[in-house]
């Protein structure tokens, strides 16, 4: 099916990496004037599976300097399209690994880009890591392999890497994963915590993955059975409402510890970033942990800094691991976070105040715990209060914007999501308080229906009154005595909830004060519950705040010395045009109840004589007095002119809920040259779940 294979194995050309099947390959080798290090050319190939299914691997391949010079590989596997949406920034990474001695295969998941197959019928599919074992065996095989073989990426690729670690394929020595998750149904992009959330990528990745077959963008009956024609994940999502089977087939948690060596990077504005202290708990083979300040990147040009340079570290893990070169890594402290030293609410924010706090182990010696205990007064104190007090809480659905559209992101003030919240604080402290690690929260709690979202917020209250958020979680109170076995509240009944803050770092400052915020909304992050009404904080020794305090270092005589980030390679055969967004917009009016949160982006590139354009808006609306009737809407728009031939496919999804169902619609649109090839529009009535 794909008859673009490029053979150029033993010349000394450079074979790039380009869209629409346009693969050329120039007379000279040198891709860096560094004689240390190695010239390097792209090869475009295929690996075949069992089933006879071949996916699609761009191999950036070191020039030997020696005869029968062998390398090792380093595999990244993602449903990204590397032929056109990742082109551009996967050459930054395979560039700078192969010149190292390195082989980088990066591989398009069966059914996307430009591997042949159906789209599974999920993210890491039982297909997808079983390809990811076969892919290692061959790999490891070739002629130019040294035979030992490293997973990478950030978030799908580190999902799918620490997947496949778990399953121990042989040759699979290491893996480098930033930003995934050991858990699909609590820690991903689908269930924040247990609870719905609708998030644009659902839209993104269903258009993407309807995309034609790269690099010759045919569009046929294969291309119809295998890609346009399947249904949207986003409704196999919204049939999943519970904790189950589908959701811990590959989740971490619940299986042996891992067994492969890993190194781990986390963000302290990623909503991913549990897994790191996840991992590093259990593990039973050497890892390597690093938090830093930024959101959902690499550590080099993650927002906000401080930078390092991790591809440095990288290599010496590689080395280690798939060289056998000792250069004292595993001698090192094993474990890196930033702490935060505590700032004003800012959503522009490049650089955070703080330093990195590096240890041998974590917890880190002379960590503690503080519990502390709301009172009334909207006191919190260290001590419970004398009497059992009830406390009203109003449940207005909009609540939340502040917080945006996970736990991570730059946030601002949060004093306008707190007004309609219950809030807490301490008085103002004596001196400076370190706090690292997961925050534990009980609340005792009555409510009038069946079901409520609970939401807590742990933030930092400036002596000027401004609130910055520090972190937070979501309580599905369903959940609360078993995530497979939701069970609805009896009304008017207390009931006690748990759960663990989001890891985060922070120093509060003296003069400051610690918050306790509680509400049943964050809005958008979480779909709003159906049902207005209140609800009832039970203030008692069942409802607490525990911090993990640690011990206070001097900043200025910091353990870690990191070093500053590197340029990367552009790549040679594009560039990005024109980027607009992503740009965050909310709405809350205060008289009607109503609340709006919208995000659009666009961005427009090229890789040689071939241009792309993407385009996307979405939007969720709720109203305080009728949450029950929820909305979001999106559109997602792909303009490809390959060969001068223009693909245009564009999308558009809604989702309405009332009190019982959820109305899904997806169309897909699909036009050549600006003639209608194909519409197909799905459609489902799901029903509500604890959700």
């Amino acid at each position: 099916m794909i008859a673009w294979r490029a053979n150029i194995l033993g010349k000394l050309a450079i074979c790039l990496s380009l869209i629409g099947g346009l693969f050329g390959c120039s007379g000279n080798a040198a891709l860096s004037a560094d004689t240390t290090h190695y010239e390097f050319f792209l090869e475009n190939s295929t690996l075949e599976m069992k089933d006879g299914v071949r996916l699609a691997v761009t191999y950036y391949r070191p020039v030997a300097k020696k005869p029968r010079e062998t390398f090792p590989v380093i595999m990244e596997m993602l449903p990204y399209r590397k032929d056109d949406f990742f082109a551009l920034g996967d050459y930054e990474y395979g560039s700078y690994f192969a010149k190292r001695g390195y082989v980088v295969a990066r591989v398009d998941v069966r059914g996307t880009g430009g591997s042949e197959g159906g789209i599974p019928e999920s993210e890491y599919s039982e297909a997808e890591i079983s390809d990811a074992e076969a892919l290692i065996a061959q790999l490891s095989k070739m002629s130019w392999s040294n035979g030992n073989v490293g997973m990478y990426g950030l978030s799908w690729s580190a999902f799918n890497s620490l997947m496949t670690a778990h399953r121990k394929p042989p040759a699979l020595k290491a893996i480098i994963a930033a930003h995934g998750s050991t858990d699909l149904f609590y820690n991903d992009v689908h269930y924040i915590d247990g609870a719905l959330h609708i998030d644009s990528y659902a839209h993104q990745i269903d258009t993407d993955n309807s995309m034609p077959q790269s690099p010759d963008y045919r569009i046929d009956e294969d291309y119809f059975r295998n890609r346009f024609d399947r249904e949207p994940w986003i409704f196999t999502w919204l049939r999943q409402q519970q904790d189950g089977d589908f959701w811990r087939k590959e989740s971490l948690k619940f299986k042996a510890p891992l067994e492969v060596p890993s190194y781990l990077i986390g963000g302290l504005l990623d909503g991913y970033r549990d897994f790191v202290m996840d991992v590093g708990r259990t593990a039973k083979a050497p890892v390597i942990a690093e938090i830093g300040p930024w959101n959902h990147a690499w550590p080099e040009y993650g927002v906000p800094g401080p930078n390092y340079e991790w591809r440095q570290k990288a290599l010496r893990w590689w080395d280690y691991w798939l060289k056998g070169i000792d250069h004292g890594i595993l001698d090192e402290p094993r474990w890196m976070a930033f702490m935060r030293t505590g700032h004003a609410p800012a959503t522009d924010l490049t650089t955070v105040p703080g330093y990195w706090r590096c240890d041998k182990q974590w917890p880190s010696d002379g960590s503690s715990t503080q519990r502390l205990y709301p009172q009334t007064a909207q006191h919190l104190g260290n001590a419970p209060a004398a009497l059992e007090t009830a406390q009203a809480l109003l449940y207005r659905a909009g609540i939340g914007m502040a917080a945006g559209g996970w736990w991570g992101e730059q946030t601002g003030d949060m004093a306008t999501d707190d007004a309609h919240s219950l809030v807490y604080d301490s008085a103002p402290l004596a001196e400076a308080l370190e706090i690292m690690g997961m925050p534990q929260v009980r609340l005792r709690v009555a409510a009038d229906a069946p079901f409520y979202q609970w939401t807590v917020r742990l933030e930092d209250v400036a002596p000027d009154g401004k609130v910055s958020l520090v972190s937070g979680a979501i309580i599905n109170s369903s959940q609360r005595f078993s995530r497979l076995e939701p069970a609805a509240l009896i009304p008017g009944e207390p009931t006690t909830l748990t759960t663990s803050v989001h890891f985060t770092t922070w120093r509060f400052k003296p003069g400051h004060r610690i918050r306790l915020a509680v509400a049943n909304a964050q809005f958008p992050m979480i779909w709003p519950s159906p049902t207005p009404g209140a609800t009832s904080l039970l203030l008692s020794n069942d409802t607490w705040l525990e911090l993990p305090v640690v011990p206070m270092q001097n900043e200025t005589n910091q353990a870690c010395i990191l070093p500053p980030p590197e340029p990367s390679d552009a790549a040679p055969f594009g560039k990005e045009l024109e980027k607009n967004g992503p740009v965050f917009n909310s709405f809350r009016n205060e008289q009607t109840g109503d609340s709006t949160f919208t995000t659009a982006n666009d961005v427009t590139w090229i890789i040689r004589d071939d241009k792309f354009r993407s385009s996307e808006s979405y939007r969720w609306d709720v109203n305080d007095a009728m949450p029950a009737n929820a909305r979001y809407q999106g559109e997602r728009r792909n303009i490809f002119t390959i060969k001068g031939n223009e693909i245009d496919l564009s999308t558009k999804a809604r989702i309405e809920s009332d009190a019982l169902y959820f109305d899904v619609t997806f169309t897909k649109t699909l036009r050549k040259n600006g003639e209608l090839i194909r519409e197909k529009t799905w459609v489902d009535h799901i029903p509500r779940m604890h959700q």
